[in-house]
């Protein structure tokens, strides 16, 4: 009888102690985040990381259901901004380690791994033709707006004639949609005619706004906006006006895209554990977390 209550003892004694999570081994939160739907509808690049090293993630690629995970790179650079080729042979990011920030290109296989700039750089978006990448740098001080010609591997600064222009995207019909001015609480989205250099301001809801992306037809713009301390997707129709609210949610919703169809965003929430991707219709219905 003495050896049993000694056995009890110690199998007890880390729990009376306060020990009893000292061996436990638990599953890391993962990180997934900006994600970004492939030209031809069937693949989702992101960026993810387990929550163990906040300064490294990782690229991969995944069918839209969340199978077939796909890991790209393994470089131990902090990654976002990630942009498909036209012909979505090919994702284009930003890599930074060290507070030093590049961009990079990788083929959707993760093979031809190239560094692009040597500068600052940021926010990668594909020119139609997959000919250009537009990007945003601080390298002089402020946020401007540059391209990189892939042919000739040289860049070149942007003007869009607006103070601290980031986060542009280049449309189908050759227009930069982009946000100006950064780094304050009244953001708002211009755009920019290629042709003739004439900036357009599209939002006025003197808000924090963050991620715009153009729906296929370019009938709707698709952005996270801060209100009341919170971020939520939001729905612009251009022809209307009218704004509707996507998502509602007490965590953070972040940096929708658009499926090529127009039917569904995709978007990064911080809705727990850890981050994650979730797929919704443009209506508001069928909100699906994709589990990988």
């Amino acid at each position: 009888m003495a050896k049993y209550y000694a056995l009890i003892i110690l199998v007890w004694a880390p729990v009376l102690l306060g020990f009893s999570n000292v061996h436990t081994q638990t599953t890391p939160e993962v990180f997934d985040s900006r994600p970004a739907w492939s030209p031809n509808g069937e693949k989702i690049a992101f960026v993810s990381r387990d929550g163990l090293d906040i300064k490294v993630n990782e690229l991969y690629v995944m069918n839209t259901d969340g199978t077939d995970v796909q890991q790209l790179t393994s470089d131990g650079y902090y990654k976002k901004g990630v942009s498909w080729s036209p012909d979505g042979s090919r994702l284009a990011y930003a890599g930074g380690k060290d507070d030093q920030w590049h961009l990079f290109m990788i083929r959707s296989n993760g093979s031809n791994k190239t560094q692009l700039t040597t500068f600052d750089g940021h926010e990668p978006s594909w020119s139609p033709d997959g000919k250009k990448i537009v990007y945003n740098s601080s390298r002089n001080g402020d946020a401007e707006l540059f391209m990189y010609d892939l042919k000739t591997e040289t860049e070149s600064k942007f003007e869009t004639g607006r103070p601290n222009s980031w986060e542009p995207t280049w449309t189908k019909d050759n227009q930069i949609l982009f946000i100006s001015p950064l780094f304050t609480d009244t953001q708002e989205f211009y755009l920019i005619d290629l042709r003739n250099k004439e900036a357009e301001q599209i939002t006025r809801n003197e808000i924090r706004e963050f991620g715009g992306t153009f729906s296929p037809d370019q009938s709707q713009l698709a952005y996270a906006a801060q209100k009341n301390d919170n971020w939520d997707i939001y729905i612009l129709d251009l022809e209307t006006r009218k704004e509707y609210r996507l998502t509602f949610h007490k965590d953070n919703d972040l940096f929708p895209d658009w499926s090529p169809n127009g039917k569904r965003l995709i978007f990064q929430s911080d809705r727990g554990p850890g981050r994650s991707i979730f797929s919704i219709n443009v209506d508001g219905t069928d909100l699906r977390k994709i589990e990988h």
